[in-house]
């Protein structure tokens, strides 16, 4: 019965909070903020652009795992209005009975349907003392995993990593490190 009542709260919620942004978006022209973007090579046009700033999404399921995800400014995308454009991002995942898994990126696509995320540019995840650096991360919520790619390093205080590409299941937190080419080696180092 709770979780009825949480998803109908949280429907309720979305579509307030949609329809806010909808009004100030296109009919309250005075409240728009309007920022000139000439440098973020996302963007098609370098015209003057709505852009909706200090973004945060916020999400909870039935295991009582969170994802917050806060963007410094985005813009709804013109090819699916399902998903946001980010810029400037810091995502914080929490599973429950573990400690969080706190992401930075200069990008990301945001899915509000599903939650799913990709991340791009200089991104840094970071869990206890393990640290993540890379230029793609995906997270699928729907297959609980996280897979990071592109100039892979993870450093944790004795070992360094380098590899192509790495899968992490968010729950069991079994990982797989993978090289593109199979002549290639995970190259690891030691501190001593």
């Amino acid at each position: 019965m709770k979780k009825k009542i949480f998803i109908q709260l949280f429907l309720f919620s979305l579509f307030l909070f949609l329809s806010i942004v909808s009004y100030y978006k296109y009919f309250n022209k005075e409240s728009q903020n309007v920022i000139e973007v000439t440098e973020d090579k996302n963007l098609k046009n370098k015209d003057k652009i709505n852009l909706i700033t200090n973004l945060k999404y916020f999400s909870v399921d039935e295991k009582e795992n969170k994802y917050e995800i806060t963007s410094e400014y985005g813009q709804i995308s013109a090819e699916n209005p399902d998903v946001i454009i980010m810029n400037n991002v810091k995502a914080i995942i929490q599973i429950y009975n573990s400690e969080p898994i706190i992401i930075t990126a200069n990008f990301a696509r945001y899915n509000v349907k599903n939650y799913d995320t990709n991340f791009k540019e200089n991104i840094l995840v970071e869990h206890v003392d393990n640290k993540l650096n890379g230029e793609n991360l995906d997270l699928s919520f729907q297959d609980n995993l996280m897979s990071m790619y592109n100039n892979i390093i993870y450093q944790n205080p004795d070992t360094k990593l380098f590899a192509d590409k790495l899968e992490i299941d968010l729950i069991t937190k079994d990982s797989k490190i993978i090289m593109n080419n199979k002549q290639s080696k995970i190259k690891i180092i030691r501190k001593k």
